[in-house]
């Protein structure tokens, strides 16, 4: 299903338990981001959740968008002017896709913003290292995988990544060579649409079993930011 100006329309919008104005897009087989424009901004997060996006981008300039969350997708590439059209994002869930290398994830070092970061079940995430490249890279991370930074990990994370001089280390600039990473990140026009006629079909139990673990996520995602939010006033 194309994600179009009528679906925006049609879909829910609530608020949700962080108090933030959701459009829940979920669940739909949307294979690519497109049409947010119809939204007029006027969403604190938006719910991508239970798709088949790919690339994380083609997005229209989004200043209140603060939050997105596409667990459950098949993402493999972040467009590199992502900061730019949604300069606000403080959250962001990618729980259940498929990035795979450290440098795919360079983008996000961009958004001024990122405190809460979810790469859980990607790839990426079994890289040697991988946790602390990305509190070094994004270093306004508060939360990793549902995780507290930790001011131990960030001096770790220093000493792995700089040289004596502040400069790169010899390991950094390694991982930023990673070619593989380079032709992920290359937009490829019209990529996942062949996958939009299987949207058509009948939901098998397979994918209403797959929707219940979408709410369940959901959940799970909005009591963890409840929680370090609370932490973050008690503080």
């Amino acid at each position: 299903m194309k994600l179009t100006a009528d679906l925006i329309k049609n879909s829910p919008t609530y608020i949700n338990a962080i108090k933030d104005r959701e459009l829940d897009l979920s669940g739909n087989h949307i294979p690519m981001i497109e049409n947010l424009g119809a939204t007029r901004d006027l969403n604190d997060s938006i719910n991508l959740c239970g798709n088949n996006v790919r690339i994380l981008g083609n997005f229209p300039t989004l200043v209140r968008l603060r939050a997105l969350y596409l667990a459950d997708n098949r993402v493999v590439t972040i467009e590199k002017d992502i900061a730019e059209h949604i300069p606000q994002l403080q959250t962001l869930v990618l729980t259940n896709n498929d990035i795979a290398e450290l440098v795919d994830l360079e983008p996000l070092k961009d958004v001024s913003g990122l405190e809460h970061l979810s790469l859980v079940n990607n790839p990426v995430m079994r890289q040697q290292h991988a946790r602390l490249w990305c509190i070094w890279r994004i270093r306004t991370l508060k939360v990793l995988d549902f995780e507290k930074v930790s001011e131990n990990e960030r001096k770790e994370a220093k000493r792995l990544f700089e040289n004596s001089s502040g400069g790169m280390s010899d390991l950094a600039k390694h991982i930023l060579a990673t070619e593989s990473g380079a032709s992920a990140n290359m937009f490829v026009p019209g990529e996942g649409l062949d996958i939009a006629a299987d949207a058509e079909q009948e939901k098998s139990a397979e994918e209403l079993q797959k929707e219940q673990s979408i709410a369940e996520l959901k959940a799970r995602i909005r009591e963890e930011m409840a929680q370090v939010q609370a932490m973050e006033e008690f503080i």
